[in-house]
C-alpha cells in the first residue's frame, strides 16, 4: 500500500508512533508496558512519494520544467542558494548538484561588481564566505573572480573551494530547463538583470523575480511578464494585507508567528518558506498550508540519502541531516571536525542532531555506542556533555531547554557522574531518572560509554578496566523516537568531542539482559 506524503511526515517527523514487539530474542517475552516506538518509513520508500506527487523529478528526467508546472504541484521545492546545508552556497557544484538531485528550481541571488557585472553571491560583502573584507558592488570583477567560496567552516574541512560564478554561466546552465528564483540582492540591478534576461528564449516561463515584498523591483518584473516573489519577515506581520497583492508568490520566515503564516496562507496565493533545513520544520510548514519550500538540506528533507549506522567524522564533511542547535546560518556555532572526531565549542549550551543516523534501527531494541573526552581540560562543578536519544523528531535539542523536542539525554559530568533524564515538552524541567558515580575524566583521555534501549527499559554504561561497570538504568517508557544529538551541556569553554558514534541491533545474550 503507497505511503502518502502527509501519513510519512506524520510518522517521521512529528513523531507518531506504534506500539513496540517484545524483544523477540528471549525465550520468554518480557511482560508490558512497552514504550512507544516510531514507525520508521525506509528513505527510497519516502523519497518516492515526492516523485510521485510531482515535488521533485523523476530520475533521468531533466525537465524543462516551468513556473507553471511547479506552482501546479501540490508542494514545491527550491534549492535554498543551491541547497547550502549539502555544498558551498551559491556555486555552480551546489546548482548543479541540487538539480541533480531532481530539484526543479533553485534560489540564485545576484550583485553587480564596480564595472556592472553580474555575479552570484547572497551577502554584498564577501567575507564571510570567502575570507576576504570585500565590498563586491565597489570591487572589480577582476578582484571577484580571484576569490573562493570556504564553506570548510559550515560544510567540514573536506569541504572543496568554489569560485564565485558569472550570472551569465548560471543562465546558460539552467534558464531553459529549470525553475530560477532570481533576486537582485542589493535591489539595484533590476534594469541590468532584465535586460539580459531578454536574451533568453521563454524567460518568463523559467524566471521567477524574487525580492522582498516591499520591493519596487517587483512592478518592474511585472511589467516585463515576469512572475514575482515577494517575501516578508516578522517585521512586516501588520503588513501582510497590504503588501500581499503586490505579488503572484508569497514567501515567509520559517520562524515568523504562526498567525502570519496562517494570514498569507489565507490569501490563496502560494506560499513560499524560507530557509527549511530540518524535516519537523517542513512538515510543520506543510500543516500550516504552506506550498513551496526554500529548503537548504533537500539531501535529508527529501530523503534522498539513506541513514547510516556510524558517524562519518572521519570524511571531514557534515552528514546528511546533521544540524547545529542554531542551524539560520550561525557558521560559529557549528561544531569542527579534528582527527575524526566532531568538537563542540560553541558558546553557548549546544546540541549536535545526528539526523544522518536517525531512523537507521528500526529494532525494539539497540545500543548507541559513542567516546567523549575534554582534550584540554574538563569543566568547572558538575558541568557535562553526553547524548540525547529516544527524541521524537529531528528539531534542536538542548539539555534542559523548554524549546527542545522531547525524549531522553545523558550527562556525563566532571566528576564522573552518569545520570539520565527525561525531557518533557512544555516548561516542565528535566526529569532525573537515574544515576551512577564513576571516576572522573582526565582531560584528553577517551572514555567509552553506552547508551541502550528496550521495550521497557533505558539504561546507560561506562566500562572500567578489567570487568568493571558502571551502570545507570531507568524503566521510564515515555518516549520511543528514532533521533538522537551530541550535547554541550554547559556555558562557554572548554570544547568537548566525541567520536566513533555507532548504533547497533544487541545480540540475543545482550537484548535478554537489557529488558530484564
Amino acid at each position: 500500500m503507497p505511503v502518502s506524503r502527509r501519513h510519512f511526515l506524520g510518522l517521521t517527523a512529528a513523531g507518531t508512533v506504534l506500539g513496540a514487539a517484545g524483544c523477540s530474542a528471549c525465550p520468554v517475552p518480557p511482560a508490558g508496558p512497552f514504550r512507544p516506538r516510531a514507525e520508521i518509513v525506509p528513505a527510497s520508500a519516502a523519497a518516492a512519494v515526492f516523485v510521485a506527487e510531482g515535488v521533485i523529478a523523476a530520475p533521468g528526467d531533466r525537465g524543462p520544467f516551468t513556473i507553471a508546472e511547479l506552482l501546479a504541484a501540490p508542494s514545491f521545492f527550491v534549492a535554498h542558494r543551491g541547497s547550502g546545508d549539502n555544498w558551498p552556497e551559491h556555486t555552480m557544484r551546489a546548482y548543479q548538484s541540487s538539480v541533480d538531485a531532481g530539484l526543479k528550481a533553485i534560489e540564485v541571488s545576484v550583485s553587480s561588481t564596480r564595472e556592472e557585472v553580474l555575479v552570484c553571491h547572497h551577502d554584498l560583502n564577501a567575507l564571510r564566505l570567502t575570507g576576504i573584507d570585500l565590498t563586491i558592488p565597489r570591487a572589480s570583477y577582476a578582484a571577484v573572480e580571484s576569490l573562493r567560496n570556504d564553506a570548510r567552516a559550515w560544510l567540514g574541512p573536506a569541504t572543496p573551494l568554489e569560485p564565485i560564478p558569472l550570472l551569465t554561466d548560471v543562465l546558460d546552465a539552467f534558464a531553459a530547463t529549470h525553475v530560477i528564483f532570481l533576486e537582485d540582492k542589493p535591489g539595484t540591478n533590476a534594469d541590468e538583470i532584465l535586460e539580459l534576461l531578454e536574451n533568453y528564449p521563454n524567460a518568463r516561463e523559467h524566471i521567477v523575480w524574487k525580492q522582498p515584498a516591499s520591493s519596487p523591483g517587483h512592478d518592474l518584473a511585472a511589467a516585463r511578464g515576469y512572475t514575482t516573489f515577494g517575501y516578508m519577515t516578522s517585521r512586516e506581520k501588520e503588513r501582510v494585507a497590504e503588501l500581499s497583492p503586490g505579488v503572484d508568490v508569497l514567501g515567509v520566515h520559517h520562524t515568523a508567528p504562526e498567525a502570519m503564516i496562517r494570514e498569507m496562507v489565507g490569501t490563496g496565493k502560494p506560499v513560499a518558506a524560507w530557509e527549511v533545513h530540518r524535516r519537523s520544520e517542513h512538515a510543520r510548514l506543510l500543516n500550516l498550508g504552506v506550498r513551496g519550500f526554500i529548503c537548504s538540506n533537500i539531501r535529508n528533507v527529501l530523503h534522498l540519502d539513506a541513514p547510516r549506522m556510524e558517524d562519518s567524522f572521519a570524511d571531514g564533511r557534515r552528514g546528511t541531516g546533521d544540524l547545529p542547535w542554531a542551524a539560520d546560518a550561525v557558521w560559529d556555532e557549528q561544531p569542527s571536525f579534528v582527527d575524526g572526531a566532531v568538537r563542540i565549542s560553541s558558546r553557548e549550551t549546544s546540541g549536535y542532531v545526528l539526523g544522518s543516523m536517525a531512523e537507521s534501527v528500526n529494532v525494539p531494541e539497540w545500543e548507541l555506542e559513542f567516546e567523549l573526552r575534554w582534550p584540554e581540560r574538563v569543566p568547572a562543578g558538575r558541568n557535562g556533555a553526553g547524548v540525547a536519544f529516544g527524541q521524537d523528531g529531528d528539531g534542536p535539542y538542548r539539555a534542559g531547554d523548554p524549546r527542545s523536542v522531547v525524549g531522553y539525554h545523558l550527562d556525563f559530568t566532571a566528576d564522573g557522574t552518569l545520570t539520565l533524564y527525561r525531557q518533557d515538552g512544555g516548561t516542565s524541567p528535566a526529569v532525573s531518572l537515574a544515576h551512577v558515580s564513576s571516576p572522573a575524566p582526565v582531560p584528553g583521555e577517551w572514555v567509552a560509554l553506552v547508551v541502550a534501549m528496550s521495550p521497557g527499559r533505558i539504561a546507560a554504561r561506562r566500562a572500567g578496566g578489567g570487568s568493571q561497570t558502571w551502570t545507570a538504568e531507568s524503566d521510564d517508557i515515555r518516549y520511543g523516537g528514532a533521533w538522537l544529538s551530541l550535547l554541550k551541556n554547559y556555558i562557554a569553554g572548554p570544547p568537548v568531542e566525541f567520536r566513533r558514534v555507532r548504533l547497533r541491533e544487541p545480540s540475543a545474550k545482550d537484548g535478554c539482559s537489557a529488558v530484564g
